[in-house]
C-alpha cells in the first residue's frame, strides 16, 4: 500500500547517512497493533515449568557427582578411550530420575537431560562443560 508522506513522521537526522534506519525508528502500521489474539492458556507452560524444575534438580545431581574427582576421572578416562557404554554406566549410577544422554569431544562433555514422561516432551536441558583445550 502506498500511504501519503504525511502518514509517516519526518525521518530524524541520523548517523547512518544514506543507509536504512533501524526498524525501531519506523512507525508501526495500524494493521499490526489492531489484531485480535486468542486467549492466553498457561496450562502447557505450567507443565513445562514443573518438568524443567525436575530437570534442574537432576542437573544439580550431575554437577555434584562431577565435582568428585574420582568420578570425573573415571568418566574422562572412559571417554578418552571411546568407551561410551562405560560413560553411560557411570552417569546412570548418579541416580537421576530423568534420562541423561552424554556426548563428548576432546575439549568438552555435553549432558542432555530429558524427562522420562511419555508423550510430547515438555522441555530439555543441555549442559556443556569444558574439560580440555
Amino acid at each position: 500500500m502506498n500511504y501519503p508522506p504525511s502518514y509517516y513522521p519526518p525521518q530524524p537526522h541520523t548517523l547512518y547517512g544514506n543507509y536504512p534506519l533501524p526498524a525501531a525508528v519506523y512507525p508501526t502500521p495500524y494493521w499490526v497493533w489492531n489484531r485480535d489474539f486468542p486467549p492466553v492458556d498457561t496450562t502447557i507452560l505450567a507443565h513445562s515449568v514443573v518438568g524443567f524444575q525436575k530437570l534442574m534438580k537432576d542437573a544439580s545431581i550431575v554437577l555434584s557427582k562431577l565435582s568428585d574427582q574420582h568420578i570425573s576421572n573415571q568418566i574422562m578416562t572412559a571417554a578418552q578411550t571411546g568407551n561410551q557404554k562405560e560413560v553411560d554406566r557411570i552417569v546412570h549410577a548418579f541416580g537421576c530420575e530423568s534420562l541423561v544422554m552424554t556426548g563428548y569431544t576432546p575439549s568438552g562433555v555435553q549432558f542432555k537431560i530429558d524427562p522420562r514422561d511419555q508423550g510430547v516432551p515438555c522441555c530439555s536441558l543441555t549442559m556443556m562443560l569444558k574439560w580440555g583445550r
